[in-house]
């Protein structure tokens, strides 16, 4: 996003006057010279700040270099020395990776389990040059957090919009990684484990997520029970791995065996896999998210996660002559469904997810898919669970416009919108999202 044809209000004269170097929006005399973001191809780029918020720079953090014959070029004060392109190599007490990265730990948690940590101010710097105030910043070798220290920091600095996406498999995690971002957001100075400066917080959010593991995925396939195959497969551990690959997953799952423990999708909060500890023999059951992991598995850009809503009903045969049996009666909800507390006698939960997706991911700007996924529990009463379905959905959905509506449970729901939505299984999609290789 760095030419003008991607950021084209970024892109703006700014003019100085050779005489002092003071910089302005506007031409203040004949001899102010244009200067315009180029690159050394003569090509059009942009400056990394608006004119609102530049203009309130010049006086104080800019700096203006005549390279030759009022070929002028603009720099930010303290992030390059003497005006001068910072090098692949930079030396100073600054980035000295003890005193500012070590010692900076020590002051968050006393005895910090990590070794080695990178200077703040290396990383701040680095961000400083190569990002702009709204990037979006990747460091998949989190470590103990310093990238997404720094991010916090440059925002608290200039009220950024910065934001970072931090990868790291380490135990350390939990002990350093996790805490430190929490401690940095709350106080910009810690000492002794304890905040300086109760008064420097910065508001922020952020989520964690972890993955299942290569491990966890082979543990946790679900296949079609066979004691001696399993016997035979458990006493020889080192033709457990290869077995199952090249074997179980392309032969014995064909037909109506599932990879994937369907049974478990009647309460989609309930959905847990067998994960083993790290450093030891034993498995704990762990929950899924499984609506964290369906939005990623359909690439969902999401603009809205409901609050859970737990509804009651009752129910009424009336007379149908439509209706093929013989007594002629079908089932009905009694007057409207009721928000009610968890523990009622008769009870649905529902939850709604709402976003969109690309049509093209190849093209993620061009035409959108408006999506709404609905999670329920299902009581085992088909009849009774769609119909709570159809009322739940004409109370909360009736006037969104959407193309695909995702559900779980089979259901006849109808979306009388636009006569052109889709009502897809979201097992089924979950399913095929998960292992189907073939290329779409």
């Amino acid at each position: 996003n760095s030419r003008r044809i991607d950021r084209p209000n970024l892109f703006y004269p700014i003019y100085c006057n050779p005489t002092n170097k003071t910089l302005s929006l506007n031409k203040v005399s004949k001899e102010d010279i244009k200067i315009l973001p180029l690159d050394s191809d003569g090509e059009e780029r942009v400056w990394r700040w608006g004119q609102e918020k530049a203009s309130g720079l010049f006086a104080t953090e800019f700096i203006v270099r005549d390279n030759n014959q009022n070929n002028y070029t603009i720099y930010v004060k303290d992030r390059v020395k003497q005006s001068i392109k910072p090098k692949s190599f930079w030396y100073g007490s600054r980035y000295d990776a003890s005193s500012h990265g070590t010692m900076l730990l020590k002051d968050l948690f006393v005895n910090p389990n990590f070794s080695y940590p990178k200077s703040i101010h290396a990383v701040c710097d680095i961000l400083a040059i190569g990002a702009y105030d709204d990037s979006l910043i990747l460091d998949y070798f989190a470590g103990s957090g310093t990238t997404g220290h720094a991010v916090i920091n440059l925002n608290r600095e200039d009220d950024g919009n910065r934001k970072y996406i931090l990868v790291e498999m380490g135990s350390y995690f939990d002990t350093v990684l996790k805490p430190r971002i929490c401690k940095v957001v709350y106080s910009d100075k810690w000492k002794d484990g304890k905040p300086v400066n109760r008064h420097s917080g910065i508001s922020h959010c952020f989520k964690y997520i972890r993955l299942e593991s290569y491990e966890d995925t082979l543990n946790n396939l679900r296949f079609a029970s066979n004691p001696e195959r399993d016997r035979v497969v458990n006493d020889n551990p080192p033709l457990k791995e290869d077995y199952i690959l090249h074997y179980m997953l392309d032969v014995e799952t064909r037909g109506s065996q599932s990879l994937l423990n369907i049974k478990s999708f009647v309460d989609p909060r309930a959905y847990t896999l067998r994960v083993k500890k790290p450093g030891s023999d034993e498995y704990v059951d762990r929950n899924v998210d499984l609506l964290e992991t369906f939005n990623y598995l359909i690439g969902l850009r999401v603009e809205r996660v409901f609050a859970p809503e737990i509804v009651s009903a009752t129910f009424k045969r009336v007379d149908d002559p439509e209706v093929p049996e013989d007594n002629k009666t079908r089932l009905i909800v009694d007057g409207d469904i009721q928000t009610v507390s968890d523990g009622e006698s008769e009870h649905w939960w529902f939850r709604k997810v709402e976003g969109w997706v690309p049509v093209n991911f190849a093209e993620p700007d061009g035409n959108r898919e408006r999506v709404l996924i609905i999670w329920r529990t299902l009581s085992g009463d088909l009849e009774k669970d769609n119909l709570v379905l159809d009322e739940w959905f004409r109370k909360n959905c009736g006037e969104t416009e959407l193309d695909t509506v995702y559900v779980n449970g089979s259901s006849n729901l109808k979306i009388a919108s636009n006569g052109q939505c889709k009502v897809i299984l979201l097992e089924e999609e979950f399913m095929k999202r998960m292992w189907d290789t073939e290329e779409v």
